[in-house]
């Protein structure tokens, strides 16, 4: 049996790397470890800062990041047009300098690679390391790992910058006579490269809200951390959008060590929490139930079709979930969310999750009796509850059929609120 080995594995993604020191954050206070540390692009970068244990030094890399620290009279990319031409007094030095080089100047980036690469701590370490990386211009993969990059010594890092030559935005990143650009040509999340360092379990910080690594999606070896949220662009150095990504990494790093409950949302929960949640999740499971059980659907299918073309209340929830068959809790806290968001509560905040159930709670006691009424006489008082805490002017889908499944959702879940004991 082999020796069991974990590895963090690292996606690039530019500026939405510092995402990825947000949930290192977040795994440090969890007490977790790994022995091995895999990255491309930026990722090959977090990899090396993960083996050298200098979390403050990646911190305050992240912190002070700003698009005149990777290129030379470096310009942020967002999605905007407006916010491109909003930084015209650098646009044209910018667009000029990438002509010259061939691409942008990284002069800055380089010299940020130097700055923080230590290779006492890095050849020191007992945490091993490889990164990606594509030879140009045949664009044929070239793993590097450790050991490779040992004989290098300081300038291990020119390594880091070939992992990270995003080409052609970026010019090729020439070491020893060779040409290199991103190692996102070939592999962005390299898992594989993971395994055949002796890794028998993987986790990987994704930086992309789908998961895009077919290959490994379904592996019982393998778990991933992903955005809940877009990132944005991957040359966007804005100190707000980066402290967004730090910010979201923490929070989903928590959530999906259970930590934090909620999908878009984040939801703190304190001691007794879990006790709640599970009781209120079951009782809302059981109203939703009955409530749709006795629902009439039939205006919504033809002489000769049959209900069962319709999608139930808890289908709905579990495409939100992407999940098959998730628990009570989990389709709680789906219809929890969809609530939040269609009275438009704040998505960039978060909540002590007791705190905003008893807040719940004394708004659906509000309706009280309008809830115990009969469902189609519930509804209008079930509307008018969302339609008053939103600040759309249709918070609910137009739609019928899918606006009636969300109102079951709704009801069922005031109506375990109302006699939630909280």
């Amino acid at each position: 049996m082999s020796e069991h080995k974990k590895a963090l594995v690292f996606a690039g993604g530019g500026s939405k790397g510092a995402y990825q020191i947000g949930a290192w954050k977040a795994l440090r206070e969890l007490g977790e470890s790994f022995d091995i540390a895999c990255g491309t692009s930026i990722g090959s970068i977090n990899a090396g800062f993960y083996v050298q244990n200098d979390f403050d030094a990646a911190y305050e890399m992240w912190e002070g990041l700003r698009a005149d620290r990777i290129m030379t009279n470096g310009i942020n990319f967002d999605k905007t047009f407006e916010s491109i031409f909003s930084q015209r007094d650098q646009l044209i030095p910018f667009i000029k300098t990438f002509i010259n080089s061939k691409g942008a100047d990284v002069t800055p980036f380089h010299e940020n690679l130097q700055k923080y690469f230590d290779p006492d701590k890095f050849f020191s370490s007992d945490v091993d390391y490889a990164l990606m990386t594509v030879k140009y211009p045949s664009f044929t993969p070239f793993e590097v790992t450790k050991d490779d990059m040992r004989p290098y010594g300081a300038d291990a890092w020119k390594w880091m910058a070939a992992s990270g030559a995003a080409y052609p935005v970026f010019p090729v990143m020439n070491v020893d006579g060779e040409d290199y650009v991103d190692g996102g040509y070939y592999d962005n999340i390299p898992v594989a490269t993971a395994f055949k360092r002796g890794a028998t379990e993987v986790l990987v910080l994704d930086l992309k809200t789908e998961k895009n690594h077919e290959g490994y999606i379904h592996h019982p070896r393998v778990k991933y951390i992903k955005p809940t949220r877009d990132l944005g662009t991957f040359l966007n150095f804005d100190k707000d959008a980066l402290r967004f990504s730090l910010n979201l990494g923490y929070n989903d790093t928590m959530k999906a060590y259970g930590k934090y409950y909620g999908l878009q949302y984040t939801l703190i929960p304190a001691d007794g929490d879990e006790e709640a949640l599970s009781a209120i999740a079951s009782d809302f499971i059981d109203l939703l139930t009955v409530s749709e059980a006795g629902f009439d659907f039939s205006k919504y299918v033809s002489k000769r079709q049959r209900v069962n073309a319709l999608e139930g209340s808890t289908t709905i929830l579990s495409g939100i979930l992407g999940a098959d068959k998730p628990t009570d809790e989990e389709l709680f806290i789906a219809a929890l969310e969809m609530l939040l968001k269609s009275c438009s509560y704040e998505i960039d905040r978060s909540y002590r999750f007791g705190d905003l159930l008893y807040h719940l709670k004394s708004e659906a006691d509000s309706l009280y009796p309008m809830l115990e009424r009969d469902t189609d006489e519930a509804f209008p008082y079930v509307l008018n509850f969302v339609k008053t805490h939103s600040e759309a002017k249709n918070p609910l889908n137009k739609k019928l059929e899918e606006e009636d499944r969300k109102l079951l959702i709704f009801m069922a879940l005031l109506r375990a609120l109302q006699q939630a004991k909280l």
